[in-house]
């Protein structure tokens, strides 16, 4: 079989579902004022909530209840990315 590949229209809807899930996050009241701000934050909360979405599959039928999880997990891996600095992935010479 081959690998799926993943079209650009795929990716604007999977962004457009992260995108309301940060305007979703942006207007949560702050627990703390010292907030996720360094990557090892932004990995501990994905973390978390990866371990719910893993819950939400292995106590339901199907995949539906553990597809939110995927939304929320995208949007604290990329809110890091803008907090703590956007790099493009850098392709080497020759591959």
């Amino acid at each position: 079989m081959a690998a799926r590949t993943v079209t650009r229209a795929e990716f604007d809807e999977a962004a457009e579902a992260v995108w309301s899930e940060i305007e979703y996050q942006n207007n949560l009241p702050r627990r703390t004022d010292d907030e996720a701000k360094e990557p090892a934050g932004f990995f501990t909360l994905a973390r978390v909530y990866l371990r719910r979405g893993e819950d939400a599959w292995s106590d339901n039928a199907g995949t539906e209840a553990c597809l939110p999880s995927l939304r929320k997990v995208a949007a604290i891996v990329v809110r890091g990315m803008i907090y703590c600095g956007v790099r493009f992935r850098v392709v080497a010479a020759g591959k």
